[in-house]
């Protein structure tokens, strides 16, 4: 929710989920949905954006950085109103705000600025609804890294607030209770988690989307630690190699943690992101997926047990983190007021909302310009990523989307499919890209 509530904004709660959408009525969903409206003015600019759910501190601050950016464009453009709006689903039946977006883009609802998660960003280019922003300010000082998860054909699709570290967080001293050390590979997890469950502790608490960390680390890691990456992405977007090549060890592995009954199924199928927290914290669970601003007091940093961030491991390689570029701001090509627009978009990842928001939320800079502290609780991810042990968790040189591709499948698996369907399947959605229409 946005902290600072001023005269001008409104707030509507538990209302029908797809507002102004006639294929929403009727329905009983409920949801969260901000609006922020102002008093007439020469023009206007509609931000849609998600929340975070779950994650007052991250949220706090992500709606304090956004509103210092909204209040200094405003103060320099007086003709200009920037009316925000922002949609969060509450349970796993409610329809998420990836579909929310998908169907405001393609309604033409009359958005100028999107919030988008990379496969959908990457999708509704591909749709021809995105601006190009690579005339940005911003985008001259974007890290490598930022850059290249959201560039496509050449086009800069969207501009990133900032990066997230994604990793496993670890009670350490429940690992101690039971002479276990901090795992760096794939066979010492899995020793770890047997030990936990042979003595009455549920060695992961998991929800519906985050396990495809564990897939994608185990899958893909060898695409970017090992060389010839440029070849090995060019066979995957030839057809040449097939998905299922490097995604099947990852998905073997997170069915034998199902098998070994490491993680709840039935909960984490229909668990949003977030809803594990209280078996983590109230010490029921000895490991969980999230990013590293969940140091933050209000996520994990009440801990009141010795607590560490790790990456996920691999035989092969060790710990690996997972890196995406997080809330992406997107352009609407259809906008009438397109100049605007991307001087708003510079405002929103500009040096100083950067450091407002590393400052009040943590995480990585995506920006080359801006200096930020490093916890020393986020010391081994550090030290993965100076060693080259980390990976985009979504990569664009790649057609095939991997992140919310991955993640629909795991849900296929929690359901009970199994893993030489799920394979076919990625191999099909592969071929119609390089086969389109066939």
């Amino acid at each position: 929710m946005i902290k600072r509530v001023r005269r001008e904004m409104a707030v509507i709660l538990m209302v029908c989920m797809a507002i102004g959408l006639a294929a929403g009525c009727g329905r009983n969903d409920k949801a969260y949905i901000i609006e922020q409206s102002r008093e007439t003015v020469k023009e206007e600019l509609v931000f849609y954006s998600s929340t975070a759910k779950g994650n007052e501190v991250r949220e706090g601050g992500i709606m304090h950085s956004m509103q210092m950016a909204i209040d200094e464009f405003e103060r320099t453009h007086p003709d200009i109103r920037i009316s925000y709006k922002s949609y969060t689903p509450m349970n796993s039946q409610e329809k998420s705000y990836d579909d929310v977006v998908r169907d405001r883009v393609r309604n033409k609802m009359g958005d100028d600025l999107y919030i988008m998660n990379p496969d959908v960003a990457y999708e509704m280019y591909r749709e021809g609804y995105l601006e190009d922003l690579s005339d940005l300010k911003a985008v001259q000082n974007l890290t490598k890294e930022a850059l290249n998860q959201c560039t496509v054909d050449g086009k800069v699709i969207s501009v990133p607030m900032t990066m997230l570290c994604y990793g496993l967080f670890v009670n350490r001293d429940l690992l101690d209770k039971y002479g276990l050390e901090l795992p760096q590979t794939k066979q010492e997890f899995l020793h770890c988690c047997e030990v936990l469950k042979e003595n009455g502790i549920m060695p992961m608490a998991a929800n519906r989307w985050w396990m495809e960390t564990f897939v994608l680390s185990q899958g893909l890691a060898s695409l970017y630690i090992e060389d010839g990456r440029e070849e090995k992405i060019a066979a995957l977007n030839s057809g040449e190699t097939p998905i299922s090549q490097y995604m099947r060890p990852g998905f073997e592995f997170l069915q034998e943690m199902i098998d070994r009954g490491y993680f709840d199924v039935d909960f984490a199928k229909n668990a949003e992101a977030g809803d594990e927290k209280e078996q983590f914290m109230n010490q029921e669970t000895a490991f969980v997926v999230h990013y590293d601003t969940a140091i933050q007091d209000q996520i994990y940093g009440t801990h009141q047990f010795k607590m560490a961030f790790i990456g996920f491991p691999t035989d092969e390689y060790g710990q690996v983190n997972l890196f995406n570029a997080a809330q992406r701001i997107c352009i609407n090509n259809k906008t009438t007021n397109l100049e605007m627009a991307k001087e708003f978009a510079d405002q929103m990842v500009s040096k100083e909302v950067t450091a407002d928001l590393l400052k009040n939320s943590g995480g990585f800079p995506p920006r080359k310009d801006v200096d930020f502290e490093q916890p020393e609780i986020l010391a081994t991810a550090y030290e993965n990523v100076k060693a080259g042990r980390s990976m985009p968790g979504t990569n664009p040189e790649i057609d095939l989307e991997q992140w919310g591709t991955t993640c629909a499948m795991v849900q296929e698996l929690y359901k009970g499919r199994s893993i030489d369907e799920i394979m076919v399947e990625f191999d099909e959605q592969q071929m119609e890209l390089v086969y389109p229409g066939q």
